[in-house]
C-alpha cells in the first residue's frame, strides 16, 4: 500500500515545521493584519492592505524533466500563488520568479517562461521582475517559485462563516501540482504509467481568480485545495464539515488502482474539486448563476453546529474522517 510519507512528504512533520516557522516569525509583526497560517499574509501600508504569498510547483518539475512539457510548470507557478491569494480576497496585481537551473536549458527557460506569462494573463496581473540562477551542484534539474502580490478588495478569512453555510465545489482540471512524489514513486515502481497518463498529469493547474472575485461579495470564505487536501479547510473553519464528493476524474481512480488507500487519496489530492466556497445558503443560487459560464460546480454540503472533525463521503459512498 504507497502512502505519501513512503513517498518521502510526511504532512504530520511539514505541519509541525509551520507551527513552530509561525511561533519565530510572529515576532517581527508591526503592520501584519493576516500572519501566517492562513492563504497569504497581509499587510497594512498607508491603509492599504496588501496580500503577499510564495509557493513553487513542487516535484511536478521532475516529470516535466521526462516529458519535456515546462510552459504547464509555469502556469502551476502562477496558479499556485494566486489562487492562495483571492482566498483572502485579494486581487492579483504582480508577481516575481526565481528560477534556478542546474545547467543551460534553452527550451525550458523559454517555455516555463511563457507558461508563467499565460498564468499572470489569465489572473489579470502582471511580472515586473524576477531571478534566474545557475547552480550546479545545488539543483537537480530546475525549480521554480514565485511570490504574488494582491490588494485586498474584501478581506474573506472565514470569520463569518456560520452552522447552515454550504460548502460549493469548484471543479478541477486534475490533480493539478500536489501530490507528485507520490505519483513518480507509482510511475517508478511501473503501477501507473507516465506515458498512457502524461496528459492528465502534465496538466496545469486551474487559475480561480475571476471566477472568485467574481462572487467575492456573495461569499464567506475559499479555500484552495492543494497539499494536504480537504485538511486545507481548517484554515477557514474549525467548525464541523460533511462533504459530499463528487464522481472525480479518471486519472484518480487510476492512482488509486495503482496502490494508494481510499483514504490516503483523499488526504492528498483534490479529488477533483479545486475550490471550495462557503456560500450563506440565501445566495447560493446566486453564486451558481454567476459561475455557471465558468467553471462547474458542485453542492458538497453544509457547515453543522458543532467544531469536530472534517468528514467526506466519497466517491465510493465511504465516511472518511480527515
Amino acid at each position: 500500500m504507497n502512502e505519501y510519507r513512503d513517498s518521502g512528504v510526511n504532512l504530520d512533520k511539514l505541519r509541525e515545521y509551520h507551527e513552530g516557522i509561525r511561533s519565530l516569525i510572529s515576532s517581527t509583526y508591526r503592520r501584519t493584519i493576516v500572519g501566517a497560517g492562513h492563504y497569504a499574509g497581509v499587510v497594512n501600508i498607508n491603509g492599504i492592505n496588501l496580500a503577499i504569498h510564495t509557493d513553487g510547483v513542487g516535484t511536478k518539475t521532475l516529470l516535466a524533466l521526462r516529458t519535456r512539457k515546462f510552459k504547464p510548470i509555469g502556469i502551476d507557478c502562477v496558479a499556485m500563488n494566486v489562487n492562495d491569494l483571492v482566498c483572502v480576497g485579494a486581487r492579483p496585481v504582480a508577481l516575481v520568479d526565481y528560477l534556478a537551473l542546474e545547467s543551460e536549458d534553452d527550451e525550458l527557460v523559454k517555455e516555463i517562461i511563457e507558461g508563467i506569462v499565460e498564468g499572470a494573463k489569465v489572473s489579470d496581473s502582471e511580472v515586473v521582475g524576477g531571478e534566474t540562477a545557475i547552480m550546479k551542484g545545488v539543483v537537480n534539474g530546475f525549480d521554480v517559485a514565485c511570490t504574488a502580490l494582491g490588494v485586498v478588495e474584501k478581506t474573506k478569512l472565514g470569520n463569518e462563516v456560520r452552522p447552515g453555510d454550504v460548502l460549493l465545489g469548484l471543479a478541477s482540471d486534475g490533480i493539478h501540482a500536489n501530490g507528485y512524489s507520490l505519483v513518480r514513486k507509482l510511475i517508478d515502481e511501473g503501477k501507473l504509467s507516465l506515458e498512457d497518463w502524461e496528459d492528465e498529469l502534465m496538466r496545469p493547474t486551474r487559475i480561480y481568480v475571476r471566477e472568485v472575485l467574481s462572487v467575492l461579495d456573495l461569499i464567506k470564505g475559499a479555500a484552495h485545495i492543494t497539499g494536504g487536501a480537504f485538511a486545507k479547510l481548517r484554515r477557514i473553519t474549525e467548525y464541523s464539515l460533511e462533504i459530499n464528493l463528487p464522481d472525480p476524474p479518471d486519472v484518480f481512480k487510476e492512482i488509486e488502482r495503482a496502490g494508494v488507500s481510499h483514504r490516503e487519496m483523499h488526504r492528498v489530492f483534490n479529488m477533483g474539486i479545486g475550490m471550495i466556497l462557503f456560500v450563506p445558503e440565501d445566495t447560493v443560487e446566486e453564486v451558481e448563476n454567476k459561475l455557471s459560464n465558468r467553471v462547474k460546480t458542485y453542492r458538497l454540503g453544509k457547515v453543522r453546529g458543532d467544531q469536530g472533525k472534517i468528514k467526506l463521503r466519497s466517491y465510493k459512498n465511504q465516511i472518511l474522517d480527515i
